[in-house]
C-alpha cells in the first residue's frame, strides 16, 4: 500500500511546492482540451449547415452550369461571367432514355434580375426562367394556387409563381393568386406561391420568382 501511497504524496508536495507552475500546466490542459471541443462543435455546425442547404433544394442533384472552372478557381458564370455556350438543346439531350437512362427529370433555367411592379409596389427582384419541371426536380413546395404546368412552359404562358417574400413585398395584406405583375414591361398573372424555404447555397429562394423560360 505505501507503494502506492508514496508517489501520490510526493505528487501533492511537488503541487503545493510549486503552485504557479502546477496552475499554469493545469491552465494549459484545460485550453487545450476547450479548444478542441470547440473546434469540433463548429465543424460539426458547419457540416449540419451545409448538409441543410443541400437538402433544402434536393441532395440528389446534379447541376450543369456554363463554362468551365480554372484548376484553382470557380466556374467563370459564379464570378458574373456571361456564358453562352450551354443551350436548350443540351437540356432537351439530358432527357433522351437511349443516352441518359439513369436520369428521372431534369430542368433547365436561367437567371435575371429586373423591376418588378404590382398594383401598388415596385421592386428589385431576382427572376428565374425555368421550365415547368423544376417542382419535380427541386424541393419547392407551393404554399397557395399551383406551379405553372410543362404545356404552359411549352406554350410560353405569361404566368408567374412567386418566392414567399417577394410574394409579401409585391402584394402585402393581398392574395397575389390571379392579380398582374410587370417584368421589363411584360404583363404575367400570379398563379402560385411557394412556402418558405429560406437560404439555399449563396442565395435566397424565398427572394425569386419562377416564370416559363423566354
Amino acid at each position: 500500500m505505501r507503494v502506492i501511497l508514496d508517489p501520490i504524496k510526493i505528487s501533492f508536495h511537488n503541487l503545493n511546492g510549486s503552485k504557479f507552475r502546477s496552475f499554469l500546466t493545469m491552465l494549459g490542459i484545460i485550453i487545450g482540451v476547450a479548444s478542441v471541443v470547440i473546434v469540433m462543435s463548429i465543424g460539426g455546425s458547419a457540416q449540419g449547415l451545409i448538409l441543410n442547404q443541400i437538402k433544402g433544394i434536393g441532395s440528389n442533384l446534379i447541376g450543369i452550369l456554363p463554362g468551365a472552372s480554372e484548376e484553382d478557381g470557380p466556374p467563370a458564370m459564379a464570378l458574373g461571367i456571361t456564358i453562352t455556350s450551354l443551350k436548350f438543346k443540351d437540356y432537351q439531350a439530358l432527357l433522351n432514355k437511349n443516352k441518359v437512362p439513369d436520369i428521372m427529370d431534369a430542368a433547365a433555367y436561367v437567371t435575371g434580375t429586373a423591376l418588378t411592379k404590382s398594383q401598388s409596389e415596385i421592386r428589385q427582384t431576382n427572376y428565374q426562367g425555368v421550365t415547368g419541371s423544376l417542382i419535380n426536380v427541386e424541393n419547392i413546395e407551393v404554399d397557395q394556387g399551383r406551379f405553372f404546368s410543362k404545356q404552359e412552359d411549352t406554350n410560353l404562358a405569361r404566368v408567374a409563381v412567386l418566392g414567399y417574400a417577394t410574394a409579401q413585398d409585391l402584394f402585402p395584406d393581398v392574395d397575389p393568386i390571379g392579380k398582374d405583375i410587370t417584368i421589363k414591361d411584360v404583363n404575367f398573372t400570379v398563379v402560385g406561391t411557394t412556402k418558405k424555404r429560406g437560404s439555399s447555397g449563396f442565395s435566397n429562394t424565398d427572394e425569386e420568382m419562377f416564370i416559363p423560360q423566354y
